[in-house]
């Protein structure tokens, strides 16, 4: 589940630019974590032994504009949720992304300057017991211009095993998920998507 980037040539600085933005987003994702553990009564370390060497996937997503598509024509992405959590970049003044509220309406997630949009994804739902629930999500451009997007989704190292934290399992709600590895989770959920 590696490989190398494939980098272009043009412009000259971009991949320093991108591993930079990687690096500086790596941070924000590891005091998440940290927040994420006071969040759940835990000690602000508790997942610093399961990020060592964390499962952090960066992305730079473009949509091409499709103004004029009917609803069933658009392409972008479908509703899903992801794996782990992700941090997301948005380009100011194009709204594409939208996410599934409680009432099942999708609402808009207007991309704000100086801001990040975090998505909890499964591994949290996993180990919350639901009490932190994967966002659902999807995006399409409507815009007459290009839109991009960064997105870094951040695990945990692969070998952790995911399973119910104990501050989250009770009588009242005993634990909904088997463990399994954050590896082992990672190739079930891309093997059902890729059907390999």
């Amino acid at each position: 589940m590696a490989g190398a980037n494939v980098w272009p040539d043009t412009p000259a600085d971009f991949r320093t630019a991108c591993m930079d933005y990687y690096h500086a987003a790596l941070a924000v994702g590891k005091k998440l974590f940290c927040l994420f553990a006071l969040a759940l009564d835990l000690p602000e370390t508790y997942f610093n032994d399961k990020t060592v060497y964390s499962a952090a996937t960066m992305r730079t997503l473009h949509y091409p504009p499709q103004p004029d598509a009917a609803d069933d024509k658009i392409l972008g992405i479908g509703a899903h949720t992801d794996f782990c959590f992700t941090i997301l970049w948005q380009q100011t003044g194009l709204e594409a992304l939208q996410v599934l509220n409680s009432r099942e309406e999708w609402i808009n997630v207007p991309p704000l300057p100086g801001t990040l949009v975090i998505n909890l994804g499964d591994q949290f739902a996993r180990w919350t017991n639901d009490i932190f629930k994967s966002t659902v999500h999807r995006a399409a451009n409507k815009n007459i211009v290009d839109r991009y997007s960064i997105a870094l989704f951040f695990g945990t190292d692969y070998e952790v095993n995911i399973e119910p934290i104990h501050t989250c399992v009770t009588a009242e709600r005993p634990a909904a998920y088997p463990a399994i590895t954050a590896g082992e989770y990672v190739r079930q959920r891309l093997k059902a998507m890729y059907n390999k």
